[in-house]
């Protein structure tokens, strides 16, 4: 059995080989605010914990690395540690004695601790929580099950939380060319006159696999294997960390996917798809509930009353639509179909909205029933009617769904460019690159 005190010798050693592949060159915009808390702690000792939340391969790994490397250039390799908490369960070590016995070793008066997939850790919320009140160490930890993370009572009033999500257009393109282009969702959600972008192609790219960092180094065919790959460890790792699910039923979670992935996916009902699937509804029920907490779906409810809420399904979105893409691509279907391409967009228009509704203490829900609304956002108290589509959409069928809801503005993402006082159309390229 590996001895803490050797473990830590040896590792020391080899940090920074392990470590080498994930440093990559492109940043992430949150790379700047866990900097910030990497000078503050350096400068001027300021310690604190916080939690980076997301989904696998989203890059928390490698913003761990990048930090890694530039505290390492600030102070002695030796007083930055780096820990998978993957790594040590896999061998049979524990956290707090693999720090005790660094501590003991190297006796750091300032430690930079940065741990990796800490649900892998037993009892990590309360470990975390006595490292953080002893008021020694920047302690940075990363997880991909975001509910466990989330529900932490020890450290809910303690640590400071920071969600990873995939990347949108203009991050991409950033790390992608080196080259910023303005930003014009404000404009947008205004109906005001915007450019058009000169991005057409990347934009069509970043639909399909653009939004996970992995595109940035592979080409698309091989973001698909990675993704599908990674799928696996999502369902019979993280999804166990939500709900009890026995191995039978974390297979179905595999053909929900699939199911939720087709063009006419969002269709389902929870009673259609426990039909199809052969599970109880109110198994299908916790298996969406776990997938949302897992960061790979969003439940977005149809517009109005709870109780409405209730008796209705909701629509169920992929955050990541690269995963989407990859589920599409491995059940033979061709992502430049036009139903296949407008599914993905529409993924697309919801994760955005999705951002959107998160960061200004928004709503999102759908109009339901036939003819309604895809979408509608409010935003301090104003509700936004949107409908996405590559085909002709009629200005009636948005008018309508705004005077059902008492909107005050239509928004037409589709193939043209037109303004108008009350419903305006843009090509579904400019809303892409316009966030």
């Amino acid at each position: 059995m590996v001895q803490p005190d050797d473990f830590i010798v040896q590792h020391l050693v080899n940090i920074r080989n392990l470590l080498g592949a994930y440093n990559k060159p492109h940043k992430r915009m949150s790379y700047g605010d866990l900097s910030s808390k990497l000078t503050a702690y350096l400068e001027m000792g300021a310690p604190d914990t916080v939690l980076l939340l997301g989904i696998r391969g989203v890059g928390k790994t490698t913003l761990l690395a990048q930090l890694y490397f530039e505290a390492i250039k600030r102070t002695s390799p030796n007083n930055v540690l780096y820990l998978s908490l993957d790594r040590l369960r896999a061998l049979g070590l524990e956290l707090l004695e693999v720090i005790n016995a660094y501590r003991r070793l190297v006796q750091p008066k300032k430690a930079v601790i940065l741990l990796d997939e800490v649900q892998y850790e037993r009892d990590w919320d309360l470990k975390l929580k006595l490292l953080h009140d002893e008021k020694r160490f920047l302690i940075i930890a990363t997880g991909s099950s975001a509910i466990k993370l989330r529900e932490s009572p020890d450290l809910a009033r303690r640590a400071l939380h920071r969600e990873l999500f995939p990347m949108t257009f203009r991050e991409y393109y950033l790390l992608k060319t080196g080259r910023e282009i303005p930003e014009l969702m404000g404009r947008i959600l205004r109906g005001q006159e915007v450019p058009m972008p000169p991005v057409t192609e990347d934009v069509e790219l970043y639909v399909r696999a653009g939004s996970m960092p992995m595109i940035l180094e592979m080409d698309e065919r091989e973001v698909y294997e990675r993704l599908s790959t990674m799928l696996d460890r999502v369902i019979y790792r993280d999804l166990r960390d939500v709900h009890e699910f026995d191995t039978e039923t974390l297979d179905r979670a595999f053909d929900l996917l699939h199911l939720l992935a087709t063009p006419k996916g969002e269709r389902f009902s929870y009673e259609k798809l426990s039909k199809t699937l052969g599970l109880a509804k109110g198994t299908v029920i916790k298996l969406v509930d776990a997938l949302e907490k897992a960061g790979l779906v969003q439940r977005i409810s149809p517009c109005g009353s709870l109780s409405k809420a209730r008796r209705k399904s909701p629509k169920i979105k992929f955050i990541a639509v690269p995963i989407k893409s990859a589920l599409l691509f491995g059940s033979g279907f061709s992502l430049g179909k036009k139903d296949v391409f407008a599914s993905l967009l529409e993924d697309t228009v919801a994760f955005y909205l999705f951002l959107l509704a998160k960061s200004r203490n928004g709503k999102l829900c759908y109009e339901p029933g036939k003819g309604g609304a895809d979408f509608v956002l409010e935003l301090g108290g104003e509700k936004i009617v949107i409908e996405v589509g590559l085909g002709k959409i009629q200005r009636k069928q948005v008018e309508r769904s705004m005077d059902r809801l008492n909107a005050r503005r239509g928004l037409v993402l589709g193939g043209k460019y037109e303004l108008g006082e009350r419903i305006v159309f843009y090509p579904w390229q400019t809303f892409i690159a316009g966030f």
